[in-house]
């Protein structure tokens, strides 16, 4: 069986994008106001900003919604397999047997847009499979839940 992250990811970053612009927008409003305009450290700063408010929407807009296509979870009978990324492609191929237990995360804007985030513990490290389905995260988790009860037992 396998899982895709939620295409409502992109909404989300791009909510978090637009909170940073705009804290950005009144950092330079503040930075006028504590400088003069023609002063070297307002317009290095004033071009910091711009820059990291270019950086984010680049992030949120483009490079998210295309990465985020590239996330997959799928079970198997005894590995879980995680593929992410876009660029620096990730395969995580993990044995069931080696699972510890399955948390499921929900932030305040995967509230709002009904979704969750499902982290893998294993004893040495945790895997996050960012943002799907709350449905499907709850079906997944059952199902590793009862698959890690089912080789515990064996």
């Amino acid at each position: 069986m396998e899982y895709k992250t939620d295409k409502r990811i992109v909404t989300i970053h791009a909510i978090q994008g637009l909170v940073i612009i705009i804290a950005m927008i009144f950092l330079i409003l503040l930075l006028s106001l504590l400088f003069k305009e023609t002063n070297v450290l307002f317009r290095m700063l004033s071009g910091m900003v711009i820059f990291i408010s270019l950086l984010t929407s680049y992030e949120a807009l483009i490079y998210m919604p295309l990465a985020y296509k590239k996330n997959r979870i799928s079970i198997d009978k005894n590995f879980v397999v995680i593929q992410k990324g876009l660029f620096i492609k990730t395969l995580v191929k993990m044995p069931i047997s080696k699972l510890y237990t399955v948390k499921l995360v929900q932030g305040p804007f995967e509230k709002v847009f009904n979704t969750k985030n499902i982290v893998l513990v294993t004893l040495a490290d945790e895997f996050t499979m960012p943002v799907l389905n709350s449905r499907y995260a709850d079906v997944l988790s059952r199902r590793l839940i009862r698959a890690i009860k089912d080789n515990d037992k064996k």
